[in-house]
This record gives C-alpha cells, sequence and structure tokens, in this order.
C-alpha cells in the first residue's frame, strides 16, 4: 500500500497474501463465515482518471466519525443512487481517495456495478481478476492504485445470469425491444457476505460501488452485508418518487446519508459533490 510498508512486499514481484483461519463452525447455529485469501498485485496503476477524481470533489466530503479520539473507525458502506446517471461511481471513487488520504488508513474499493464497471478505467488497473473470480470460491484480487492506503478490487469475471428486459424508446411510437443484461443471484450471496468479511479483516473502510437501486441488478440482500448505504442524488434530475420507488426496495434505516450531486454552490464550483 503505502512506501512504509514496502517491507512487507514478497521478493520477485510475487503477489503478496494474506490467510485466515477459516472459523469453526458454530454449535448454535450462527452464521459461519469463511475468511478468503488476498493478493494484492504489486504492481500499481498506471494513472488516475482526472475527470473522476479532482480535488474539488475529493475534498469536499465532510465526515465526523474521523475526528480526534476515535482512531478505531472502521466502516464498510454500499455507494447508490436510485437511478443510473446519479453520479455514484464519482462519489465512491472520491470519497474512497477521501478516506485514504485523510485518514492514512488502507481503504479498499470494491466494484459491484456489474453491468457497467469503471473503476479499473479510472484508476488505471487490470480489470481482471477481481470480484468474479472471488466468487467462485477463489482468492481475492487487487491492484494497488498510485494513491498510498488504497487499493482496487475490479468487477473481474463474474458469473452472471442473464435477463431479458423489455425496453421502452424514449420517442412514443417506437416499437418496444428486448435486451438482455446481466445480474447477480442469490446462490451468489453466501460467496459475496465471504469476501466482504474477509477485506474487513485487512481494510479499516470497504466502500462497495453499487448498481442503481432501479436497475436491480443484484438482490437487495447484498446490501444487507455492508454497514449502510450513501445514496447519491443528482440536483435537477433526481424526484421525490425517484426516492420513494427506492425506499420501496431498501430499508430506510440501512441508508446513512445523502450525496448530493452537482449542487451550483458558487461560481467555478459549479458541480461539487455535497
Amino acid at each position: 500500500m503505502s512506501d512504509n510498508d514496502s517491507q512487507k512486499q514478497p521478493p520477485n514481484n510475487e503477489e503478496k497474501q494474506y490467510q485466515g483461519d477459516v472459523p469453526p463452525r458454530s454449535v448454535n447455529n450462527k452464521l459461519v463465515r469463511s475468511i478468503k485469501s488476498i493478493a494484492i498485485n504489486p504492481e500499481k496503476g498506471r494513472f488516475l482518471d482526472d475527470s473522476v477524481i479532482k480535488f474539488k470533489y475529493y475534498n469536499s466530503f465532510n465526515y465526523s466519525l474521523l475526528a480526534r479520539g476515535q482512531e478505531d473507525v472502521t466502516l464498510t458502506l454500499g455507494i447508490t443512487s436510485p437511478k443510473q446517471g446519479e453520479g455514484k461511481t464519482l462519489v465512491a471513487c472520491n470519497l474512497a481517495m477521501s478516506l485514504a488520504m485523510g485518514s492514512q488508513k488502507n481503504t479498499v474499493l470494491v466494484d459491484l456495478n456489474i453491468n457497467n464497471p469503471r473503476l479499473h478505467q479510472v484508476f488505471g488497473v487490470i480489470p481482471s481478476p477481481g470480484l468474479g473470480e472471488a466468487l467462485r470460491n477463489g482468492t481475492i484480487h487487487l491492484s494497488q492504485t498510485v494513491i498510498d492506503h488504497l487499493a482496487i478490487l475490479p468487477v473481474g469475471n463474474v458469473p452472471l445470469h442473464l435477463e431479458n428486459v423489455l425496453r421502452f424508446p424514449a420517442i412514443s411510437g417506437l416499437p418496444a425491444s428486448t435486451i438482455q443484461r446481466n445480474v447477480l443471484g442469490l446462490d451468489q450471496l453466501a460467496a459475496f457476505r465471504d469476501i466482504i468479511y474477509s477485506l474487513e479483516q485487512e481494510f479499516d473502510f470497504v466502500i462497495v460501488d453499487l448498481p442503481a437501486m432501479n436497475t436491480e441488478e443484484i438482490p437487495v440482500l447484498f446490501t444487507n452485508q455492508l454497514n449502510g448505504l450513501l445514496v447519491v442524488v443528482r440536483t435537477g434530475k433526481t424526484k421525490r418518487e425517484d426516492l420513494d420507488v427506492m425506499f420501496q426496495h431498501i430499508n430506510q434505516h440501512q441508508v446513512v446519508g445523502f450525496v448530493f450531486n452537482h449542487m451550483k454552490q458558487r461560481e467555478g464550483d459549479k458541480d461539487a459533490p455535497r
């Protein structure tokens, strides 16, 4: 992660391994979680996409959970939005940057945006192996970024179910068409739970870039594996009814806060998330 951790790097550019013990099975039927091994690619990402990562974005987060006296705070947070195109990936990337740089704690950013994965492009890391391989009971392969303390779990080759979706054109009178999209199923829930649990053993902050809630690309139960959700609302686009529909799918108590994207604060700072 950082230069201070260089002594932890294995020789000959081999991937370093974290291997935990599988907890014993409980006699009282409590949920059993397995710890997967984690391999970190020693080659750092090649660049940052400056159309997504901006100082005015990651510098605009104002969170109090890292206040003095709370050095042991850890957090597993999903970033979502009611609909697509509201800026959740931008927020996820810049929040992870802010946490890694501001706290100097190990942070991992997970790409669960299975139909439109972008994290590998934003941070210049390899797209696979990643989440998909880990879901198939494999090792969790992470890539380091050029930012100290920040790693990426790209989407990889995810084992998906194909779903037919009826799409209606924006112009009335044109015929509807059927498209195929990828969705995750409940059969992958246990593996996802183990991935998150394993990451929490090694990272202080786990940030998950989720699909928009209206896409229904993942079962809602996936969000229950996180400490909470941060919902991105785009000013001038997100409507109250969009939020009402979203809360028909998720429990409002899962939402720990909102980020208002594209708020016009002052001239020259027109679209910073707040």
